[in-house]
């Protein structure tokens, strides 16, 4: 070693003193604080680095240990340690052959500057004087470059002025080294080293920054051109000696003219050493012609292999020095010289080794441009620009495009910076999809809680704030990670008790049925819940990327699901203005085009999408890549350069089209044709370029797929069709099942990890993956098609054996059991069935269906009922066998077709189960679902008349003609029978059992829309009869809202305030006793809505409202939802709430009105909605009708009109009380007295009446002050009568109606001309409304009080009103009416 190295630092330093020269001079001064550059000669470079290459082998041979503590020369690891330090040689070498390369291709900093012109007067002319004066003083010749022409400089690699300074006095003290062993031409031991360590060494040399030469040297080398031989001759002397740590190859000269001469072996230092010989050798050329001299290197490659270079470097310097050296390969210019180098030191995993099988680990090439639309799309969502707008990124191309692959990039790029990931992978085998979408959910969850960290931490601790109990309750039948996550919170949920009656209370569900109010909405609630899940897991400091792989295989109710987390937000609960944190996710899926068409189900949400405007869709198109990158990728898979690839390329490319599954499959069909070969003595990949030209590809990538396989032994084969008829995909757990026996089960397994060596599948933990879903498809067309029906039909019975014989387990194998019915549902579509087990699979069917609806998956029952029917006899299923088997299908296919929105397929079944059930208890079912598909349709009619003749078959009957007297009758007599109960008594009540009367109260709670809107009289019986028959049979969650309808009808009929909120509470705490959670969102909104605002605050009752809406979305109860989001927008704007922010919040109720189908809501809506704009001055700028009724309905008029044609009343009313509203606060008193009479509503204490009363009483008082007598009088009549009202709301609440009663009473005393009473009644009124933050009611009082005064001519105090009122109105946000009041100032102001 010592001897080795004292010959190199001797060799190198005795041609070349060690000097400091400064190379920046020329070269602007970026920063005044970086010092000068140090700088020295490429052969002491070279000593250097070898230096510290030989303290790296002397390590490893002396068992000192490498830096991770190897020892010992003949342990594997310091043999490691060895190939490591030449590796590291190799690698600087490199590095600065990149430089030196860039030198000789750019110059010298001050020759690019005269050639790029910067002094162009009068530097040009004599710059190229100066390279022909070179030219002609010398020859290019070989012996005219060595590595000692040749300088590297240094700088700090840290700009940081602490770290300079250390970094200059290591360079100092390492060349101080140099010269110390210049010096003393002598390296002994470590004292050598007292001054200077490894790690100085390595640190000077990792600040090398460029290589320099002098104008001459580097003229009389450029001044041949680009594409000299001579050059690359050079070029590969000098790499040679770089890379062979300062030595010279042996030359070989020979001359090759008309005859033949004997040759002589020279040195090249010989020729290189002495200029003289240089220039003798120079005159002896002139006039050789014809003989040509050609030198070239006997075994350069294996005389740099032996010195430990690799093989690509070896490879390099070769071809330099002598292409036509056999395996030889000519470069064509420096740039490609400059590629080549730089692709070596961009890969030294691939090109520093030997590549003796084919490398797919390259990584992603030819997506660049797409990478980087990706990071952009990320940097949106973490910036905060899903606040309002989610992010939908699409990659959509032909199968094996990559759109997998460049998904797991951006993945694994977006993971280092702390976001987290969710991979959904849909699958053309899996029948039930929504489970693939939990099961990515459930391992992200699963990962946290292992990883235990204190960001996961906290992720988990934001999760159980955010969540509620019952949604993480819920969410846990999906993700089971959760039970193990959130332990405590579900113990709260089910007690130990429930825990083991669990069962028996799943069957009683199913035999009451809850199914006709819950499963409407349980699939909205599973979206909620799931949007609460994202918004809780994400945020930004932690965003979610959720890739969604090949959707085309989706089905509607994941598309549903996927639809409701990109368009709706529950960040937004002021449905339109941003309130908690808002979610930060992004997500990409990736579908194949070629398959999606315009009927495509896919084709339809895409198209939505598109359209929304709370969607930020980018799609990106991923097609073969380019040339250049399957060059680069063969390049890189071989292990050779670009140059030498170039040939295969073009054939591959011909064929594959740049597709890069494509590329990887025809390139391992080569390997198996031994077209494509690894040969040992060559060290290189060599392929038949003719054969391979010679193949033609008439199909598509399966053809190329089959031949691959094709090669694969038979037995692995039939393993692997096994294994395709699962999809993707198989874990052992289905290996398992199918192969209970031990020995049958390794032999299985082997053979599929015969095929993970193959490279066709992976395994990864417990699965085995097919590498690419066309390789699957490839697999299972292998098979015929009654082959395939064959081995899911046995892959289903061994699977379902199986599990019948451990029935008893207590392992969870729901999936399985989805999984083995999936296979035999899949043979039954093609005909293979057995059947004498069709009973058996119809059970089979009918289990998964229901399990699916009960985890709100009904997309998925319906197909596993649909199944199930299929397997049964068309002839007998309804016989007496198999009538309770059959009955029990249609039953769950009617729930699931009103659930799917399939109303035909709906009344269907609806009408087969009618016409074959025994008894009325059989027909119940497809009854309700029957009334339910007629009220949802708005056809109230025929749902009122075909629920009332079951109610009638159920024994419970009504009055056709309704009269005040038979309502007070009725809950006069409820009233006596209730009289025997206290709460108490009530709330301890037996549950309900009686099945008929259980239906009987289910029918009529279902009554309560349809009766609002078309015969309101029929509400207060319909709650008697409840409340009368839960009293005899006992109590159901149902009955809470009979309490509560008897309750308001003592309200509206009675006026008996007190009572009725009493009886309010009392079905509030009933409903909650019964365990009716479900239900509650419901109850509190009509409770808050009609009967709580006698007793309670309008804001109390308004913020509880807003409260509703999330709770009724929690559970998945749109309709109330709906219904909770209408009436706080109604409170809010009697509460004097902003205008804008009400036109705001309006606009997002309607759309989502409209986005969950709820219509009729649809139509007091906008009956607010338009109040508002024509309040705020935005009538007319904003048409609100078109979006909502989605172009059938124009405008007003025609709402009208539909609502009057149709029947329904209550929309009627409601569009003319709001015309009659508008016309009073527009000040338009006598168009608002012609419209009210049109608008009044029933006669009935009732939140339309209170507002009606008010309005109209004013409009009376401010017209009878402008009449003849007669008409004066009448108009009095009407006034007087709303003041005599008021006094009786007042009663109830003076929060919410006191200064309206001042108002009128002060209306009252100014028509009868009391002017002291007057105003002191608007002075009341004014300060009542300030105090109970009514503003808009408080500028309505200022107006007319500042009326008042300006008629007993107190101008300046009416004017002061006017202003008030004024700032009153802007602060509202009608901008419609403060018009009026300028007016009435300047009226003012001109009489002054």
């Amino acid at each position: 070693l010592t001897s080795w190295t004292r010959a190199l630092h001797t060799s190198a330093l005795d041609k070349a003193p060690l000097q400091y020269n400064n190379f920046l001079q020329g070269r602007p001064n970026h920063n005044e604080k970086i010092m000068e550059n140090h700088s020295l000669s490429l052969d002491n470079w070279v000593a250097l680095s070898a230096t510290l290459e030989a303290l790296h082998l002397h390590k490893a041979s002396s068992g000192e240990g490498d830096e991770n503590g190897n020892r010992g020369s003949s342990d594997p690891p310091a043999h490691g340690a060895k190939v490591e330090a030449k590796l590291s040689y190799a690698e600087r070498a490199c590095k600065v052959a990149l430089l030196l390369m860039r030198r000789l291709t750019t110059g010298n900093d001050r020759d690019r500057t005269e050639e790029n012109g910067h002094h162009e007067n009068n530097l040009n002319g004599h710059h190229e004087n100066h390279l022909n004066d070179v030219a002609r003083r010398r020859s290019l010749q070989v012996d005219d470059i060595s590595i000692g022409k040749f300088s590297v400089s240094f700088s700090p690699s840290n700009q940081g002025e602490d770290n300079m300074v250390d970094t200059q006095d290591t360079i100092e003290r390492v060349l101080g080294y140099l010269n110390t062993v210049r010096s003393n031409g002598d390296l002994n031991g470590s004292s050598n080293f007292s001054t200077v360590g490894e790690a100085d060494i390595k640190c000077a040399l990792d600040s090398v920054i460029d290589v320099a030469i002098t104008a001459d040297d580097l003229a009389a080398f450029r001044t041949a051109g680009n594409h000299s031989d001579d050059m690359f001759h050079k070029l590969g002397i000098l790499f040679y000696q770089l890379f062979a740590r300062g030595e010279s190859p042996e030359l070989h000269r020979r001359e090759v003219g008309p005859e033949e001469k004997d040759t002589r072996s020279v040195s090249t230092t010989e020729v290189m050493g002495d200029p003289a010989c240089s220039g003798s050798q120079e005159e002896e050329n002139e006039g050789q012609s014809p003989r040509k001299q050609i030198r070239h290197l006997r075994g350069v490659r294996e005389s740099l292999s032996g010195k430990g270079v690799p093989v690509s470097l070896c490879r390099l310097v070769s071809d330099l020095i002598d292409p036509k050296e056999e395996d030889g390969s000519p470069f064509d210019s420096l740039d490609e010289v400059v590629e080549e180098v730089k692709q070596i030191l961009d890969r030294p995993d691939i090109f520093f080794h030997d590549v003796n099988w084919l490398d797919f680990s390259s990584g992603l090439i030819g997506r660049s441009e797409e990478m980087q639309r990706l990071h952009e799309e990320a940097a949106s969502v973490q910036m905060g620009a899903g606040e309002f707008e989610n992010r939908l990124v699409l990659l959509k191309g032909s199968p094996g495009a990559g759109k997998s692959y460049l998904a797991s990039n951006i993945q694994g790029e977006l993971s280092e910076s702390g976001w987290l990931y969710v991979h959904t992978k849909f699958d053309r085998f899996v029948r039930n999809p929504l489970l693939t979408i939990a099961s990515s959910f459930d391992e992200l969850l699963a990962s946290l809680g292992e990883e235990g960290d204190e960001e996961n931490l906290d992720i988990l601790e934001n999760l159980e704030a955010v969540m509620s109990t019952s949604a993480i309750a819920t969410l846990s039948e999906w993700l089971p990670s959760l039970r193990d996550l959130f332990p405590h919170l579900l113990r709260r949920v089910i007690s130990d008790e429930d825990l083991v009656s669990l069962a028996d209370d799943s069957q009683r569900r199913r035999r009451n049925n809850d199914m006709t109010s819950s499963s409407e909405s349980a699939q909205s609630r599973l979206h909620y819940i799931f949007r609460k899940l994202v918004s809780a897991l994400s945020s930004p400091e932690r965003p979610l990327l959720i890739f969604l792989d090949d959707l085309q295989w989706a089905d509607n109710s994941c598309l549903d699901l996927i639809s409701s987390l990109l368009m709706d937000f529950n960040h937004i609960n002021q449905f339109g203005l941003a309130d908690d944190t808002p979610q930060c996710f992004l997500v990409m899926g990736s579908y194949r085009d070629n398959e999606v068409d315009s009927t495509h189900r896919l084709s339809s949400y895409l198209e939505t999408f598109e359209r929304s405007n709370t969607l930020q869709v980018t799609n990106i198109q991923l097609d073969g890549i380019a040339k250049s990158d399957a060059n680069l990728m063969l390049s890189e898979m071989l292990g050779l350069p670009l140059r030498l690839t170039k040939s295969l390329t073009d054939a591959v490319q011909a064929r594959t089209l740049g597709n890069p599954l494509y590329i990887h499959a025809f390139m391992q069909s080569l390997v198996k044709e031994k077209l494509l070969i690894n040969s040992v003595v060559k060290k290189r990949w060599i392929w038949d370029i003719e054969a391979i030209q010679s193949i033609s590809i008439q199909g598509s990538i399966a053809e190329v797929l089959t031949r691959k396989i094709s090669y694969i032994p038979h037995d692995t084969q039939e393993a692997l069709k096994v294994m395709s008829t699962f999809g993707s995909q198989m874990s052992e757990e289905y290996v398992s099942h199918l192969y209970p026996l031990q020995e049958k089960r390794q032999e299985f397994c082997d053979r599929l990890n015969s095929a993970v060596e193959e490279s066709v599948i992976e395994k990864i933990g417990s699965k085995y993956k097919f590498v690419h879903d066309m390789v699957q498809q490839a697999v299972y067309e292998l098979m015929s098609p009654k082959e395939r029906a064959e081995c899911h039909f046995q892959n289903g019975v061994k699977m379902i054996t199986a599990l019948s014989c451990c029935a008893d387990s207590h392992s969870d194998l729901g999936l399985i059991t989805f999984v083995a019915i999936d296979q035999i549902n899949i043979a039954k579509s093609f005909g293979v069935t057995d059947s004498s087990m069709c009973t058996q699979f119809a059970k089979l069917n009918l289990k998964a269906g229901e399990s699916s609806m009960e985890r709100f998956n009904f997309m998925s029952g319906f197909s596993y009922i649909e199944h199930g029917i299929s397997f049964l006899p068309k002839e007998s299923k309804w016989n007496s066998s198999s009538y309770d088997l059959c009955r029990s299908l249609h039953e769950a296919a009617c729930l699931a077709c009103y659930v799917n929105a399939l109303p035909t397929k709906a009344n269907e079944y609806i009408s087969e189960l009618l016409e074959n059930a025994q008894c009325l208890e059989h027909k119940l079912k497809a009854y309700y679902v029957m009334v339910k598909n007629l009220t949802s349709s708005g056809d109230f009619k025929q749902a009122l008349k075909k629920t009332f003749d079951v109610l009638i078959e159920l024994g419970e009957t009504f009055p056709t003609e309704i009269t005040p007297e038979i309502i007070q009758e009725e809950l006069s007599n409820t009233k006596s029978l209730l009289n025997n109960f206290t709460k108490e008594s009530i709330l301890s009540s037996p549950k309900l059992m009686d099945e008929k009367k259980l239906w009987a109260i289910k029918f009529m709670n279902n009554l309560s829309g349809p009766l609002s809107i078309t015969n309101y009289q029929m509400g207060p019986l319909i709650a008697c009869r409840m409340v009368q028959l839960s009293s005899q049979y006992g109590y159901c969650s149902e009955s809470a809202f009979g309490f509560l309808g008897y309750g308001q009808a003592q309200i509206s009929v009675f006026e008996d305030v007190d009572e009725g909120y009493r009886w309010g509470k009392i079905a509030l705490s009933l409903l909650e006793s019964l365990g009716g959670k479900g239900y509650l969102p419901k109850m509190r909104c009509l409770f808050n809505s009609y009967v709580s605002l006698w007793k309670e605050p309008f804001h109390a009752s308004s913020n509880v409202l807003l409260h509703t809406h999330s709770e009724a979305m929690l559970v998945g109860d749109v309709e109330y939802a709906s219904v909770s989001a209408f009436f706080y927008c109604r409170q809010a704007l009697v509460c004097g709430q902003n205008l804008l922010l009400a036109e705001k919040e309006c606009k997002a109720v309607a759309s989502k009105m409209v986005q969950l189908k709820q219509i009729q809501m649809c139509y007091g809506q906008v009956n607010t909605y338009i109040f508002i704009l024509k309040m705020n001055g935005n009538y007319g700028k904003v048409n609100p009708f078109p979006e909502i009724f989605d172009g059938k309905i124009a405008n007003e008029e025609e709402l009208l009109n539909l609502a009057l044609s149709s029947g329904k009343r209550i929309n009627a009313k409601g569009i003319l009380s709001n015309r009659f509203q508008v016309a009073f606060w527009l000040g338009q008193f006598e168009e608002a007295a012609e419209l009210a009479e049109k608008a009044k509503p029933p006669p009935k204490m009732s939140f339309m009446e209170v507002y009606h009363v008010f309005c109209e009483g004013l409009t009376a008082f401010q017209l009878a002050r402008r009449s003849s007598s007669s008409s004066a009088s009448k108009l009095m009549t009407i006034g007087e009568e709303a003041v005599t009202r008021f006094r009786l709301y007042e009663k109830c609440s003076t929060w919410n109606w006191e200064n309206n009663l001042f108002l009128l009473e002060a209306e009252y005393h100014q028509c009868k001309q009391e002017e002291d009473k007057a105003a002191a009644k608007y002075r009341a009124s004014i300060k009542s409304a300030q105090e109970h933050r009514f503003v808009h009611e408080e500028a309505l009082a200022l107006e007319f009080y500042g009326d008042f005064l300006r008629t007993i001519r107190r101008v300046d105090d009416s004017k002061e009103k006017y202003a008030n009122a004024r700032l009153c109105y802007e602060k509202w946000g009608a901008h419609a009416i403060i018009p009026r009041l300028e007016e009435k100032i300047g009226r003012i102001q001109g009489t002054e």
